[in-house]
């Protein structure tokens, strides 16, 4: 009776080595060597796709960077990127009365010449289909994209800001608010000449920044002339409102991390 067993057992044993994978066999399926090959892994079919940035520009000066701010469709009135990830294929961007045939260009959306509101930007991409992954693709695809010029008061990064310091001893929470003005009165006017930290050290006090870096979801200074804040850099989640404030007042680090409560 033992016989069997141990031959079924035998069997079993041979069955299993030979079905373990050869250390030489590889299973990546863009690697054309592998078992597992798929000719179209990673293929796409043509398809226009828009990505807005903005050049940064250090707040009140006019003058244009080459920092660019994270994707969006919010801007204060800045310079815009319009760009389409598909290479090699024939474009045509319809902004405005104007006609674009590259696959990256910039506008100016400046604050004499471009009211506040809504604006869309088309674009028409041609490009020759992979038939074999993607039989139905006739090569053109069309998207249309909106994007918003809000004023600076309406971006994300300003408003009140509810949370806590990580380096500093209390564990209570605390609103810092972060305001733009134009005269020394420091009335909210959604001015276009300075900005107003109240709170940024949890002392209740008020600091003025100008040579700002700004867009809908971040916030750079890197000037550190700037009229009571130092370096440091503002960033919103837009999904969840959070934000994160790493900066310095003097020669004190500050990090905090909180939520936009309201404008």
């Amino acid at each position: 009776m033992r016989l069997p067993l141990l031959l079924i057992l035998c069997f079993s044993l041979l069955f299993v080595t030979n079905c373990k994978p050869d250390k030489k066999d590889c299973f990546d399926p863009s690697n054309p060597q592998c078992k597992n090959y798929d000719p179209c892994y990673g293929q796409k079919p043509v398809k226009a796709e828009i990505e807005l940035t903005q050049r940064y520009s250090p707040f009140g000066t006019g003058e244009i960077t080459t920092k660019y701010s994270p994707e969006g469709d919010v801007f204060p009135n800045t310079q815009i990127r319009f760009h389409c990830p598909l290479e090699g294929a024939k474009y045509t961007w319809t902004l405005g009365a104007e006609t674009i045939t590259s696959r990256t260009f910039e506008r100016m959306f400046d604050l004499f010449t471009v009211p506040f509101g809504e604006y869309s930007v088309r674009l028409v991409v041609e490009k020759t289909p992979n038939k074999n992954c993607f039989p139905y693709d006739d090569g053109i695809d069309t998207f249309v994209k909106k994007f918003r010029i809000v004023p600076v008061c309406s971006l994300a990064t300003m408003g009140l800001f509810k949370g806590k310091w990580d380096n500093l001893p209390k564990n209570d929470s605390s609103l810092i608010s972060m305001r733009v003005f134009t005269s020394m009165n420091y009335l909210d006017s959604c001015g276009t000449s300075l900005f107003r930290f109240t709170n940024l050290t949890g002392n209740q006090d008020t600091l003025l920044g100008d040579y700002i870096y700004l867009s809908n979801t971040e916030l750079i200074s890197d000037f550190e002339g700037s009229q009571g804040l130092g370096t440091g850099n503002f960033k919103i989640n837009l999904k969840d409102s959070t934000v994160l404030m790493d900066y310095y007042v003097g020669q004190t680090h500050y990090l905090f991390r909180g939520r936009r409560l309201s404008k």
